[in-house]
């Protein structure tokens, strides 16, 4: 009797267990299938829509920046991580996490047009932010702007270390006293801008000679009088030249069959002294990045922040602009610049 109970309470355990094994793989199943179910509905491009019905409160995203990110770089030692940014204000971080997604939409889209084996659609006619119109470059030429809806604001640009040249062309980095290379990018922005119909003007001072220490003490006086002057300015911009301490070549990048400098935005922040317009500068400079990997991919290669002003503080549209190294040709330059003068009107579009 007593062997017959064990053997009946054995049987009850393996029974209970099979039963318990059947609930759990119906329930697997049932769930492979819903799961299965709603992906093929929701198929990878359905994915990337537009970041409307993306649903990120600020305190998520602020976490996922502080544990996540790092600002958008192109120099060595410049990343800094966002741990000491407050991101508390103005929805900082949603608008960060927003710009990332973007990007990250706009690769993700290429990738799976070279999976199917469609054109890039950055390439075709219909996605083109270009026409196939040829200018005086031998490149295509952006669409016609509406300017005015710009009602008659202008963008500024000036040159803080007017000195700065390009090696290839001059045969050394500056040019104390005189006005390198790095002014004709500046006029080239210009130049690219007014004949868009764009008004533009490019303040030719020049501000690091005889003390090179004082460079942006005297450019900002430049600034305190453009602003005195003009109430209308919708973008003020120090055009520069980087400098790679040890490297004797400059990074480039292909677009439409011609070599272009590549770009480094510099934002300042309020890290030294009071800067009530940094974060604004930031997500003018996140604009840009996102608007021009959309319409040429690598041109801006990242944005870094630094501790000064830069005198950036005058302006809620102010940005240091570093267009190439001292290895860069001017021709590379002037194409940068050319490139980024479509960029920044798409950008300056959108907020108008």
């Amino acid at each position: 009797m007593r062997r017959r109970n064990g053997y009946l309470f054995l049987k009850g355990i393996v029974f209970i267990q099979l039963f318990l094994l059947t609930v759990v793989l119906g329930l697997t199943v049932d769930l492979n299938g819903g799961f299965l179910n709603s992906w093929s509905k929701a198929r990878p491009l359905n994915l990337l829509q537009p970041l409307g019905i993306i649903n990120i409160n600020e305190d998520q995203a602020e976490q996922l920046v502080q544990e996540n990110s790092l600002l958008l770089t192109g120099s060595a030692g410049l990343i800094k991580q966002l741990g000491w940014v407050d991101l508390s204000s103005d929805n900082m971080a949603q608008n960060m996490i927003g710009s990332q997604i973007q990007v990250l939409a706009y690769t993700g889209l290429q990738e799976k047009s070279q999976e199917y084996g469609n054109e890039d659609p950055s390439k075709t006619e219909a996605n083109n932010p270009v026409s196939q119109d040829f200018g005086r470059d031998g490149i295509e030429t952006a669409d016609p702007v509406d300017t005015t809806i710009f009602n008659g604001k202008t963008i500024c640009l000036y040159c803080t270390h007017s000195a700065e040249t390009y090696i290839p062309d001059s045969g050394q980095a500056r040019v104390d006293g005189q006005r390198g290379l790095i002014n004709s990018v500046a006029q080239k922005i210009e130049q690219e801008l007014k004949a868009k119909g764009i008004d533009a003007q490019y303040i030719n001072t020049i501000h690091d000679f005889p003390d090179y220490n004082s460079s942006y003490t005297n450019s900002r006086a430049t600034v305190k009088k453009l602003l005195q002057d003009n109430n209308n300015i919708m973008a003020l911009l120090d055009i520069h030249r980087d400098s790679i301490p040890g490297a004797s070549t400059a990074p480039t990048i292909e677009i439409k069959g011609k070599k272009s400098a590549r770009i480094l935005i510099v934002v300042g922040t309020d890290e030294r002294k009071p800067h009530p317009n940094w974060k604004k500068n930031f997500r003018f400079a996140q604009n840009l990045y996102v608007q021009g990997e959309k319409m040429y991919p690598g041109l801006i290669k990242g944005i870094t922040t630094k501790a000064g002003t830069y005198n950036q503080e005058f302006h809620s549209s102010a940005l240091l602009l570093e267009f190439g190294s001292d290895y860069n040709t001017l021709e590379e330059a002037n194409y940068a610049a050319r490139l980024f003068t479509e960029v920044l009107i798409q950008v300056l579009k959108e907020d108008f």
